[in-house]
């Protein structure tokens, strides 16, 4: 009978907010190193409404969700991570659809 080892706990990541305007930051996974292209997670704009607008790149195709806070955000990345399901990354919260204006 042969034993194996137990599978070593996966690292947590560490998400590293980067500003690049006044309103906008970049979110990147720290536990990937910086030649790898994964490791840029999304875009994210505050808009005029306060709320966070964030452009998902972990997807086959750019998505979209939004945020009412920073904190919410990283927070349902860290549930998503420690959990090891599909984060919201690769499956944004869909926005209702807005007619287009008149």
């Amino acid at each position: 009978m042969t034993m194996t080892a137990p599978e070593p706990p996966r690292p947590a990541s560490v998400w590293e907010v980067i500003p690049i305007a006044r309103t906008a930051w970049r979110i990147c996974d720290g536990a990937l190193t910086e030649t790898d292209a994964s490791r840029l997670v999304a875009y994210v704009d505050k808009n005029e409404t306060g709320t966070y607008d964030v452009l998902w790149l972990r997807s086959p195709c750019p998505t979209r969700s939004r945020y009412r806070s920073l904190d919410e955000l990283l927070a349902d990345l860290d549930a998503a991570d420690a959990a090891g399901a599909p984060s919201r990354a690769d499956r944004p919260r869909q926005i209702p659809h807005f007619p287009p204006p008149e």
